[in-house]
């Protein structure tokens, strides 16, 4: 048990240390490039910072567990959306943060929203279905995803600014290397976390619903966290919603490869007595980023206590969906 938290420890760490690096080489790469901080945290570090949320889901369909592979893909997006409350605490009142990046997030929030309302269609609505092996629905979110990214990226392209260089940029040879370093540091110390986690929480005297909400939901979200905390202190606003938006699209997109990966029909026929857990997991996902979407387009500069009224309602809306998620004891 010393041991996996040890390792837990020490992954974490290597972790946080490399997220924050890589923010700063992805901001160096979108102002050499002129690519912009939105579509670099949408694509580049949404996938990245996702990988341990792919492996567990893709595991959990390869070993038959398909509950594991969609409840991990529909929880982890939870989190995700909850990082816009803390970035805005982090801010020590100089937010609200969602009044300080661009309109255009609206279009990658919607994009997350639509993805995981196709989920909770494939889970309500003829989860036997079946195409080539896998579920039409988890072929509609393949597609719908990969018709985001090019219609965000022709959003930014015609509302965003352009990323103003200066002389204490990374060179871009400097800034790629740095990335794919830190890169591949959060995909392997991801990779050894999750399954410290998981080791810690079978042996821990916790419920199973309980660490399935919180410390495997913080875990598989650690990547985005510390991105988002490395992004901040450079100023990089869009880049942290792009991230955390592209993560949560790119999370969804996972179901189709742990449908792939899942050989006994559709994985969300699979999901038997659970289908009801995990279809209100995704519509505390849809409304959790609903309401950011409306901080994003509202604009809101009222604070409370220091922090943005819209961020508040995404911290207590979070915090519902965890008492919820925990007292019916819905395991990840």
């Amino acid at each position: 048990m010393l041991t996996q938290w040890i390792i837990f420890l020490l992954c974490s760490l290597a972790i946080v240390l490399a997220g924050v690096r890589l923010a700063k080489f992805g901001d160096a790469i979108g102002r050499r490039s002129g690519i912009g901080q939105g579509w670099i945290g949408l694509l580049f570090l949404a996938t990245i910072t996702s990988v341990p949320e792919l492996t567990t889901t893709v595991t959990g369909a390869t070993i038959g567990a398909p509950n594991i592979a969609v409840g991990n893909a529909l929880g982890s997006n939870l989190f995700n959306v909850a990082i816009i409350a803390i970035v805005d605490i982090l801010l020590l009142g100089r937010g609200p943060f969602l009044s300080k990046v661009k309109s255009y997030h609206v279009v990658s929030g919607g994009a997350a929203i639509l993805l995981t309302t196709l989920a909770a269609f494939a889970i309500a609505i003829f989860p036997q279905a079946q195409v080539l092996g896998i579920s039409p629905f988890s072929l509609a979110i393949l597609v719908l995803y990969v018709v985001a990214v090019f219609l965000l990226f022709r959003v930014e392209r015609r509302d965003g600014d352009a990323e103003e260089e200066n002389d204490d940029t990374l060179s871009l040879r400097k800034a790629i290397i740095g990335f794919a370093a830190s890169a591949v540091v959060i995909v392997v110390a991801g990779i050894f976390l999750i399954h410290a986690s998981k080791n810690i929480a079978l042996n821990s005297a916790l419920s199973g619903s309980f660490m399935g909400a919180i410390l495997v939901a913080i875990v598989t979200s650690l990547p985005e966290l510390s991105t988002s905390i490395g992004a901040l202190r450079i100023g990089a606003y869009d880049m942290i919603l792009g991230n955390l938006f592209g993560s949560n699209m790119f999370n969804i997109l996972t179901i189709f490869f742990a449908d792939v990966a899942f050989r006994q029909g559709s994985l969300f026929a699979g999901l038997g007595g659970q289908a009801t857990n995990q279809l209100m997991i995704a519509l505390l996902g849809i409304g959790i980023t609903t309401i950011a979407v409306i901080g994003i387009a509202y604009r809101s500069k009222r604070k409370l206590l220091g922090m943005g009224v819209d961020a508040m309602f995404v911290l207590a809306m979070y915090l519902i969906s965890t008492s919820m998620i925990v007292f019916c004891g819905i395991d990840f």
